[in-house]
């Protein structure tokens, strides 16, 4: 065995993949071996992904993460474990609004009483340097961590961030596309599909963007948080636009919940401005009226703009590169293999525009930027997108005013929506 720290902390592993000496090793350390499947009310289950096998010898679900059959053994090995003691762990020189602090406070007494708890709080809120305490005071306890998000996107933002509030906390990125293999670390930042591989390894769980895709509505991955958590564990759930079903278990008591209206700086959300646009001139190339708004935002703004498609997206650059030759842009899509950094281009300036799919829409951060929306009125951009994108602007304390700016031919319901949700969330604040 070359590196026992590759298989230790509730991990599971297939128990063909491993050769008989790291069997025997980590069966020492306190590994268990049980069945891959298990039975109630007779219908077969994997225990990796815990969801149902029909008519099969093999776990369709969770194939992705290595094939399961039926008549296969799992071993899982030993999460009991202590991590070193520190003289100072968290090292944050901000400082946190009243709002924030409150919040703390409710996050505080759920970890205390082992009882999961929603934050729900608008987009720029300051939502991740409210669990910095909670992870702290995990930290003391010798507790271990994950940090997880349904997209690679929130997390790699997330991870270098985290290095800096705690540098002395061993720190580990983990995710389908990352180049680093897994190893034990005290605070783990990963996509919440990685969480299928655990069982009762975590003690603090935080779930970034619960209500993104693929998390939302997947049956396997809520299942893969709740089987990740240990028994005395707690899960922290994150939202700007949290789903029905985390809404209904804090109506119904079985979790609590901090409710936060206001962002960090103080400032309203950046309210979207709606703009009719008529079909009938776009075949000209870019609607005359939408070719205006952006000669006069390209002259001092940089800029995002959200396309409900890559088709559209693709298309639009084009006439864009035509009608604007000098412009310096790029465009993402999660089809995209250069996505990362040509986000990293956007953010160190080397770029003025970014053109994207709905896979911006949530979980990065940029400041000073105008943010337009075009065929708003598509089916892809639902109430909660809608939000999540207006979200992108107005996040820094000196760009609080940054635009929004919806364009569409048909003013639907979705726009009506998350207009005037936006709209209520700032009236909140004002009472």
């Amino acid at each position: 065995m070359t590196n026992l720290e590759e298989y230790l902390g509730g991990r599971i592993f297939n128990l063909r993949d491993l050769d008989s000496d790291t069997i025997s090793t980590l069966l020492v350390y306190g590994a268990k071996i049980y069945s891959a499947t298990y039975q109630e009310d007779k219908q077969v289950y994997c225990r990796r992904c815990l969801m149902p096998i029909s008519e099969t010898k093999y776990c369709r679900n969770c194939i992705n993460l290595g094939k399961i059959n039926t008549d296969d053994r799992l071993l899982i090995t030993p999460s009991g474990l202590k991590f070193p003691v520190q003289s100072q762990y968290l090292k944050w020189d901000g400082k946190l609004t009243t709002n924030q602090e409150t919040g703390v406070r409710e996050l505080t007494e759920a970890f205390k009483k082992h009882r999961d708890h929603l934050v729900w709080a608008v987009t720029g809120a300051g939502k991740t340097e409210m669990t910095f305490p909670l992870i702290e005071q995990a930290l003391k306890n010798q507790q271990r961590i994950a940090i997880c998000s349904p997209r690679v996107d929130v997390c790699i933002e997330l991870f270098p961030r985290l290095q800096k509030v705690f540098p002395n906390t061993s720190i580990g990125l983990f995710h389908g596309q990352s180049l680093e293999k897994y190893h034990l670390t005290q605070i783990s930042v990963m996509t919440v599909h990685q969480l299928i591989r655990f069982e009762k390894a975590f003690d603090v769980l935080i779930v970034d963007e619960v209500d993104s895709y693929p998390l939302a509505r997947s049956l396997m991955l809520h299942k893969a948080i709740k089987k990740a958590k240990k028994k005395t564990g707690m899960i922290t759930y994150l939202s700007a636009t949290p789903p029905k079903e985390l809404i209904s278990e804090v109506q119904n008591k079985k979790i609590s919940l901090t409710k936060l209206y206001q962002r960090f700086h103080g400032h309203p959300l950046p309210e979207p401005r709606c703009h009719l646009l008529f079909k009938k001139i776009d075949f000209l190339g870019i609607n005359p009226r939408l070719k205006f708004h952006l000669q006069q935002a390209f002259k001092n703004h940089r800029v995002m703009l959200f396309f409900p498609s890559i088709p559209e997206m693709l298309a639009f650059s084009k006439k864009l590169h035509r009608e604007f030759p000098n412009l310096t842009f790029v465009t993402v899509s999660s089809k995209d293999p250069q996505r990362l950094e040509k986000v990293q281009k956007f953010r160190e300036r080397q770029v003025q525009v970014i053109l994207t799919t709905t896979i911006l829409e949530r979980g990065v951060t940029f400041k000073k930027i105008m943010v337009i929306v075009l065929n708003a009125d598509a089916k892809e951009f639902s109430k909660t997108s809608l939000i999540q994108i207006a979200g992108r602007a107005g996040r820094g304390k000196d760009s609080f005013d940054d635009e929004v700016h919806f364009y569409y031919y048909y003013y639907n319901l979705q726009i009506k929506q998350a207009c005037a949700e936006i709209n209520s969330l700032n009236q909140q604040t004002k009472k």
